[in-house]
């Protein structure tokens, strides 16, 4: 008899630590996994205005505005370009344009994905100074 009471203890013992180790992999596995690092943007940087990408940039603005407005806005200059890295780029101008015979400053975003699709984020008139 005294020899099964050691192995009780040993049995006792081993089943604790196999319940602590499938409680532990339980708690892991139910944990969500960890998110993903979300891209940090760089800043603007400047960017010459005869860059292809800004006049294509330029382009896809254009032709937004002329397709939600129903006219076309006349650019007078570009004052500004400037690109920022991101998930793909954003081109980020400043206009001098013709609006309806009047003569106002527009900023406008451009996205370039990295699948290479183009779209307008932002227009904003008036707002190359802020």
């Amino acid at each position: 008899m005294q020899t099964s009471r050691p192995r009780a203890g040993r049995w006792i013992l081993g089943c604790a630590v196999f319940v602590v180790a499938i409680s532990m992999l339980f708690e892991a596995a139910g944990q969500p996994p960890p998110k993903p690092r979300a891209a940090v943007a760089k800043p603007y940087e400047p960017v010459s205005n005869d860059d292809p990408d800004i006049k294509t940039a330029l382009n896809v603005a254009l032709s937004d505005q002329k397709t939600k407005n129903k006219a076309a806005v006349k650019v007078v200059s570009v004052l500004t370009s400037e690109r920022q890295a991101s998930n793909g780029y954003n081109y980020r101008l400043c206009l001098s344009v013709d609006r309806r015979g009047r003569l106002d400053t527009a900023r406008v975003v451009v996205q370039r994905s990295l699948k290479d699709k183009w779209s307008v984020a932002l227009w904003a008139w008036g707002a190359c100074g802020k």
